[in-house]
Order: C-alpha cells, then structure tokens, then sequence
C-alpha cells in the first residue's frame, strides 16, 4: 500500500491484516470484514442520500450493499494531501455476476424488483430538492440522441476520406436515425409521461448502473454495489440497461429474456404502460448512437478498429433484436 494510503488509513479505527488492488481501488481485508479504500469523486451533496438508501435496503435484507464507513471523526468523506478526498467502503464478498449463468441473471432479476420495491419514498424531500435528484427526462434524452445521429451523419459525409468504422456508419445512419425518430415519437405519445410523473411524486429511486459489473453473488446473498448514480426516475429505466447489456452478449435470445422477465416480475409485476416503456427503450438503436457520440468527441484521426467490430456486432443482431421485443413485450 502507497504512503497516501496509508495516510487516509490512520483516520479510521480498523486493522488491516492486508490489502491489494482490485477494481481501480484498493482493497482491504480487516478483521472488520473487507473493504474498498478509493479516491472520491461522486456528489458530495448527493452522498446522504445514497447513504440512507443503502440503511434502508440493508435493513430490509433486500441484498448486501457497499455502504460507506465513517472515519473517527465520523465523517464520511476523508481528506488527503492536495486536498483530495477519500472514501472507505465496505465490500461484499462472492464473485461478480456472469453474465452467460442462467441462474446468475435470474437472481440479478429478482434482487433488481426488490430494490424497486425498497426504494420508493425512502427520502421524503420537497419538490425542489426532489427535482436536484432527479434524473433525466428519457424524452429530451431521445431527441438530443437524435440529433447527434444525424450530425454526425452530416459530418461524416462532408470527409473526403473515410475509414472502415465511418463508411460502415454512412450505409446505415439513414436507416438507425429513422428507427431512433420512430422511436422518440412512440414515447410521446405512450403513457411515458404517467410514468415520470409518478416516480416524481412517489420518489421511485433507480440504481442508476444496474450492470453485472456491479452485482456480486454469494452462495445464499446477493450484494449490489455502486450507487453513486442512484436517481429519482422511472425505474424500469434500471431493467432496460441490465436487460439491454445482457441481450447483446446473448445474441437477444428470447427465450432468455422471457424467463429475465419472469424472474423480474414475480417480485413486482409491470404494468402495461412499464411494458411499453420497456420496449420502446430497447427499440431505441442506443449503441449506435454511444458509438457515434464517442466517435464525434474523441480524436478522429484515429478510430479504434473495436467500434467498427462493435458496430457490425449490433447490425449483426438487428433481426433477433426486432423480433425479441416483438414476441416478448410487444405481444408477448
């Protein structure tokens, strides 16, 4: 362990038996159970809030959680030279979700309805802060997509020469940006709007990045860690990233997605406007338009051959991907 370490060390009461570094942090064992030691980096107004989320999903054994450990001072938050800031974290034990076991999604389903259910009215704030904590209106966010499809359309089309990556991208921009349009105007005239509305008013709190890199599995517990995202919105905007990650490594198997859902389900049914919602989200071409985002504002002089691979891989898988959210949630 490094000098700055160990210096944030000394402001907690613990005994390091040792450490060793794991997932851009480090990690340490103490006869206090294990622990994550990292740089702090996330809303130090937003901090409480995750806090007493997490106190109300341990309390109410929905899953284990990596709630933060207070200094001796009693603060969550320790500071280090050049006035950085650190955070200490307890850390579950058990191995990171995977994603090609059956059983490891099927648990990572149930847990992701449990914590929707907990995490309802956990904070009881006023409108204002209420609206500091929310997140994103998914309609402006699919009309901001959008345009950014078609100007980075527009600007590729202006280069006299084009590599594998943007000719690949021309052929079918026309053809994504439509089924981006068709998709922004499903939700506007869904009950989307009903839906929002209600997370506001009841306070409905999303985990924010409910992936697998975030969900531990333990012989009998599940922890789910990394709530730094957490967020007033519409919560089945969690199912739809989990359900989205996985169907890309999982060639949209139907099958699969079907008993994702049911999994899902038998904790807190979905109601038809929820499905809905579901479907139009994942309609939505949302890795073409993270490829073209991350093409347009990074270095142009040189594309990683991956996005040209990733882009064939999700033009590769467009007819399962059609036809899942057809059977499933569209009639399913």
């Amino acid at each position: 362990m490094n000098e700055k370490a160990l210096q944030i060390l000394e402001q907690y009461d613990i005994r390091l038996l040792r450490s060793f570094g794991g997932r851009g942090a480090i990690m340490l064992e103490t006869e206090q159970g294990l622990k994550l030691l990292k740089e702090f980096a996330g809303s130090k107004t937003k901090l409480p809030y995750e806090q007493e989320l997490l106190a109300r999903l341990e309390q109410e054994g929905v899953c284990q959680v990596d709630r933060a450990v207070p200094n001796r001072e009693g603060a969550l938050i320790s500071a280090g030279e050049y006035d950085t800031q650190w955070m200490m974290k307890n850390w579950p034990s058990g191995r990171e979700c995977d994603t090609h076991s059956e059983e490891d999604l099927l648990r990572s389903m149930e847990v992701l309805a449990r914590i929707h259910q907990s995490a309802r009215g956990v904070w009881n704030v006023g409108n204002e802060t209420a609206g500091r904590l929310a997140g994103n209106d998914r309609r402006v966010e699919l009309e901001k997509h959008n345009r950014e499809l078609k100007r980075v359309q527009n600007f590729i089309r202006s280069k006299r020469r084009k590599g594998s990556f943007e000719l690949l991208f021309l052929k079918y921009a026309g053809e994504m940006i439509e089924e981006g349009v068709h998709a922004q105007k499903e939700l506007e005239a869904s009950g989307y709007e009903g839906l929002r509305k209600q997370a506001m008013k009841e306070e409905h709190i999303c985990h924010g990045e409910y992936i697998h890199h975030n969900i531990f599995v333990g012989r009998q517990d599940m922890a789910v860690v990394n709530f730094g995202h957490c967020e007033i919105n519409v919560q089945i905007n969690d199912l739809c990233l989990f359900l989205r990650k996985i169907m890309e490594k999982q060639r949209w198997n139907e099958n699969l997605a079907r008993r994702m859902l049911e999994a899902y389900e038998r904790e807190r049914p979905l109601s038809g406007e929820e499905r809905a919602y579901l479907a139009i989200c994942l309609s939505y071409p949302e890795k073409v338009w993270k490829l073209a985002h991350h093409y347009y504002n990074a270095n142009k002089a040189w594309i990683p051959e991956k996005s040209t691979e990733k882009l064939e891989i999700f033009l590769g898988q467009e007819e399962e991907r059609r036809r899942m959210i057809q059977n499933i949630l569209r009639f399913g």
